[in-house]
């Protein structure tokens, strides 16, 4: 920055600039300098000219909107900010109303709903997605349909030496083949026996020297997370299966229940690809 941008900063107006010039004027003329001192005004637009300021970290809030709710949820949100959060808390300056804002989101329209509705009711009909195959040097482990996709499908485990029977539900959103695959590989590998159920099961059959048979069929099919609806029928109906039937998931562990929904990670913004 230069000298007379410095002087000016410091001084209120022009006489008291003139009062205050000379010894610096002085300075510079003792030091090699020819530059004679003016007054110079700043102009409110010149960026130079404009403090650094750091970038807030703001949280943002964003309940949907419907025309059916008749409480102001923004007014109601920032008066909480106030309650909970006063000047004498000591985490006011986190969470404050420069750094929460609120934005609504809006709900899905009509136009949405229906084109989600003929979607879901198009991909029930029994020719809207043929059954289809890849394999060539082995048998298909889903007797043609190895490449469906969206479904729950479930794993029977029977040993060799007293027929008695083990079953296994689990969900995938592509193909079964890609899944299944991965399944195989937690079988051969000693590092992945507990990547499932299913695998460490198999594992302590291995261990035991006892011969088993893996048996796989298609439990039921449904739609995974979707932005629109908010919702993932695939998980639901892989839970509905574990807490209604217990018969058929004789492997599953009650903590599965719990889980976050897997697909709707895809979904987030940090995930989107900028172009």
């Amino acid at each position: 920055m230069s000298i007379n941008k410095r002087l000016s900063k410091i001084s209120s107006n022009s006489s008291v600039f003139t009062r205050a010039t000379p010894q610096y004027q002085e300075a510079l003329r003792k030091s090699g300098y020819r530059h004679p001192l003016k007054f110079e005004t700043s102009h409110p637009n010149n960026s130079n000219e404009n403090r650094n300021r750091r970038n807030r970290n703001i949280t943002w809030f964003n309940p949907p909107y419907s025309d059916n709710v008749g409480t102001n949820v923004g007014r109601r949100f920032l008066s909480l900010i106030e309650q909970c959060f006063p000047p004498e808390n000591s985490l006011h300056k986190i969470f404050n109303k420069n750094t929460l804002k609120l934005s609504y989101s809006c709900m899905p329209n009509m136009k949405q709903k229906i084109s989600a509705h003929n979607k879901a009711i198009l991909k029930t009909e029994p020719n809207a997605e043929p059954n289809r195959c890849n394999c060539r040097t082995q048998s298909c482990p889903l007797d043609g349909n190895c490449l469906a996709a969206s479904l729950v499908y479930q794993a029977t485990v029977e040993r060799g030496d007293n027929s008695s029977k083990d079953t296994y539900v689990g969900l995938t959103e592509g193909p079964f083949k890609t899944r299944f695959n991965s399944h195989k590989y937690s079988f051969s590998n000693q590092a992945q026996r507990n990547a499932t159920a299913l695998s460490k099961h198999v594992w302590s059959l291995k261990d035991s020297e006892t011969p088993y048979k893996i048996t796989w069929r298609i439990l039921a099919r449904a739609r995974p997370y979707s932005p629109i609806s908010k919702r993932c029928n695939l998980c639901t109906t892989e839970k509905y299966y574990i807490i209604c039937h217990p018969n058929l998931s004789t492997l599953n562990n009650r903590n599965e229940l719990a889980s976050s929904c897997r697909h709707r990670r895809k979904f987030l913004l940090k995930h989107a690809s900028i172009t």
